[in-house]
């Protein structure tokens, strides 16, 4: 893997390219889209290529330089970007770009729907329900406590808690149905947090993730020294390979291409389960995806041209 994503003149690049990096959008991880955005257009202008930025919530603009580019990067987190809809825009269009198509992107943003299809891979996840406004209480009673509560579709642990007390919970419970509709409410783990990406059809190291914090919440993953990453973890091999393995089999489970992110808990017992797979993972210096390819020594920049690359051979260009 590190010869074939070496930044060279073998890149597959021509110096007329130009690379569209999507980022921005209107949905509640705006914010860190645009920082994963900058990220990528950093590497690319690093690396000598051209770019041009695409924020959709700009339409006029969007809908312009979309018809001057020849690939485009994906770096648009949330709704709009990692649902498949703008997946589908440029499928229709024609553009090739990074990443997995429409309805794998669907596939891994419906957290629902991802638990349906790691069930029946026989991929291991941690037992749910799918809570309304009315049926909560019964359905978390059913579940059993403690549980965690997160939204049916969104990312960067928006909307995500804890519920160790019913009384306690009631309130946030209510107030977060209210506002999502919807929550996928599964059995908590209490374990070790162990996350690893997926380049083409291979695992990265494994990093494990020491939260500061009772979770790995918005606040801990995006705010300096909150968090510790052990990169790669600091875990037995035979740990790290069935990391790997099962991470490998929620990737494919769900039919993403290119790059992935699969987030895993292991419990005391050493059971593994997965709890999600992020199809565009976040690109900021922070990010974890980035963190676990330098570990493999491959550069941010190689990184990149790597997966437009992949995306410009698809179109046999």
């Amino acid at each position: 893997m590190a010869t074939a994503l070496t930044l060279n003149r073998k890149s597959g690049l021509s110096p007329k390219t130009t690379v569209g990096v999507l980022l921005g959008g209107t949905s509640s991880e705006r914010k860190i889209s645009l920082r994963s955005g900058r990220a990528v257009l950093r590497a690319f202008k690093s690396a000598g290529i051209r770019t041009l930025a695409l924020d959709p919530a700009d339409k006029k603009k969007f809908q312009k330089r979309l018809a001057k580019i020849d690939v485009a990067f994906f770096a648009l987190h949330g709704t709009g970007g990692e649902d498949g809809l703008m997946q589908k825009r440029l499928q229709k269009a024609g553009v090739p770009f990074t990443g997995s198509d429409a309805a794998a992107s669907r596939n891994a943003f419906d957290k629902v729907r991802a638990k349906k299809i790691f069930i029946r891979a026989g991929v291991p996840t941690p037992p749910y329900c799918v809570a309304g406004p009315h049926d909560w209480l019964n359905k978390l009673k059913r579940l059993g406590l403690p549980a965690f509560a997160k939204p049916v579709a969104d990312g960067s642990s928006v909307g995500a808690f804890p519920i160790d007390d019913l009384t306690q919970s009631r309130k946030k419970i209510v107030q977060e149905l209210r506002q999502f509709g919807r929550l996928l409410i599964e059995r908590k783990i209490e374990g070790r947090e162990f996350t690893v990406g997926i380049l083409g059809n291979q695992a990265l190291p494994v990093i494990e993730l020491v939260p500061g914090r009772e979770f790995f919440d918005y606040k801990a993953k995006y705010t300096p020294g909150v968090t510790r990453y052990d990169v790669p973890a600091k875990i037995p091999a035979p740990l790290a390979k069935r990391l790997k393995q099962i991470a490998l089999r929620a990737h494919k489970a769900l039919k993403l291409r290119d790059l992935s992110r699969v987030d895993l808990m292991q419990h005391a017992d050493g059971r593994i389960e997965v709890l999600e797979a992020n199809s565009i993972p976040g690109m900021t210096e922070m990010s974890l995806l980035p963190k676990a390819a330098r570990a493999a020594g491959v550069s941010f920049e190689a990184f990149c041209v790597w997966l437009v690359s992949r995306a410009l051979k698809r179109k046999g260009q």
